[in-house]
């Protein structure tokens, strides 16, 4: 099983896929642990692409994370169920902060600076952005799970606790 997680900042992608992962046994890779340092300093991309091709030849994955330009279309194509989490802006910038402390204990740095909150609340919210979004829900239909509201993330957590992870119906 071939899963992409995409979607709003501090909508719950890494807990959805750390949650599949463990679930499924399936591996998982966090785009923004590969793309960033723990200080938030980016890593170039000559060292990001390889590590991601790499981890796109696997038999089953579960890919975290937006950035277009890091192999989208083909984590996209390759996915049998494309995961895309649409939380309001509030709720995102409380899951945040909460997380805060968790990265803290990680080793993780400035991660909750004026910046990012601009980026949860605004940036990360771009025209071009939910035109992407819009554009994967075009395309991908048959495979795609949109989730909206944490009653949704329950309910499809729900589901995958009692019948395990399937395609959309």
């Amino acid at each position: 099983m071939k899963i992409a997680i995409m979607g709003y900042a501090g909508s719950g992608k890494t807990f959805l896929a750390k949650y599949l992962s463990e679930k499924e046994n399936i591996p998982v890779l966090h785009l923004d642990e590969v793309k960033y340092t723990k200080e938030w300093k980016p890593i170039e991309d000559e060292r990001v692409l390889p590590i991601l091709a790499d981890f796109l030849q696997k038999e089953s994955w579960i890919v975290d994370g937006n950035y277009t330009y890091l192999f989208q279309k083909e984590r996209l194509d390759a996915a049998d169920i494309i995961l895309l989490v649409m939380l309001p802006r509030i709720p995102c910038l409380l899951r945040c902060i909460r997380r805060r402390k968790a990265r803290r204990a990680e080793g993780y740095t400035n991660d909750t600076n004026l910046w990012f909150i601009q980026f949860v609340l605004f940036e990360g919210r771009s025209k071009e952005r939910r035109q992407n979004y819009a554009r994967i829900m075009e395309t991908y239909p048959e495979k795609l799970i949109v989730l909206r509201s944490q009653k949704e993330i329950d309910l499809f957590l729900s589901q995958v606790d009692q019948n395990g992870l399937s395609l959309p119906q």
